[in-house]
């Protein structure tokens, strides 16, 4: 069974193309995806989606923003989307909100700031981000103009046992530019200020002041995907899941218990944007 956005990408596919892609995705992809029937009902649908929009658009840099959950596989999406991009012959890249994340020093300054906020006591929440350099950033890509490259920042989770920080700016990626299509993804990726009068949570209603702030990011957006779960509850052991997998590479990370409190403290902000972001996502497709 196809939902609207895929009948819309399958509706004019180039047959010839879509084989060919399967086949370079068949011999690259972990055997996982191919296991799940990923390539054929999620990468494929979903990247001619995006292309149509990339053969349409009038002007270069495209940004499409995709908000899917934590441990829900978006970074290994992404990554895909970029390989089948280039094979397109078209110049893609990712941003994670992740690589924006505050230093660990400064995520400590805040944790100190707001002692009573347990959703400020830890990366991840709005409040936790570099905004600065993140509209910096975009900015680079969006008018490059003498710039024959850029420096993207990097974020290593690892760190700290798990508790992460900014990777030294020498680990930065230089992208050549110009680029094609910037793909930005995040968790929170999208989600707007609500009114007062629908938050109970003193502590959210901080949150919800600080996601103003985000706008900045958004303003770049020319498209959004919103790929959001069933239940939220979910969450919890995608994002376990993705934490052991890094352990398992044999780098440093959080405990089982660490974790799971970890991801179970965003269950109520995926409640409460959620849904005003399935009914308003901040770009649609034209």
């Amino acid at each position: 069974m196809t939902t609207s956005w895929q009948e819309s990408a399958l509706r004019f596919v180039d047959k010839n193309l879509w084989h060919q892609l399967r086949l370079k995705l068949d011999e690259n992809v972990d055997t996982s995806i191919k296991q799940y029937g990923l390539i054929e009902n999620y990468y494929l649908p979903l990247f001619f989606y995006l292309y149509q929009i990339a053969l349409k658009a009038s002007q270069i840099p495209i940004f499409i923003g995709i908000n899917a959950p934590q441990g829900s596989g978006k970074s290994t999406l992404t990554g895909y989307l970029v390989q089948l991009f280039k094979w397109c012959d078209l110049n893609a890249i990712t941003l994670s909100i992740d690589d924006f994340y505050l230093t660990r020093e400064d995520q400590l300054r805040i944790a100190r700031e707001y002692p009573d906020n347990i959703y400020l006591q830890q990366r991840g929440y709005p409040g936790t981000h570099d905004i600065k350099l993140g509209v910096e950033t975009l900015s680079l890509l969006r008018n490059p103009q003498s710039a024959q490259s850029v420096a993207l920042p990097r974020y290593d989770k690892s760190m700290h046992q798990g508790q992460g920080d900014r990777a030294n700016n020498s680990l930065w990626p230089n992208i050549r530019l110009p680029v094609d299509i910037i793909l930005v993804e995040g968790w929170m990726l999208g989600f707007r200020p609500l009114p007062s009068s629908q938050i109970s949570d003193p502590h959210l209603s901080k949150i919800n002041t600080l996601l103003e702030n985000y706008q900045g990011w958004h303003q770049f957006l020319d498209n959004f995907i919103y790929i959001y779960p069933q239940d939220p509850v979910f969450v919890v052991d995608w994002r376990t899941e993705a934490e052991e997998r890094m352990k398992a590479q044999g780098l440093p990370g959080m405990s089982l218990s660490e974790v799971r409190n970890y991801a179970e403290r965003f269950l109520p902000a995926y409640r409460l944007y959620g849904p005003s972001l399935l009914d308003d996502p901040p770009k649609t497709s034209s």
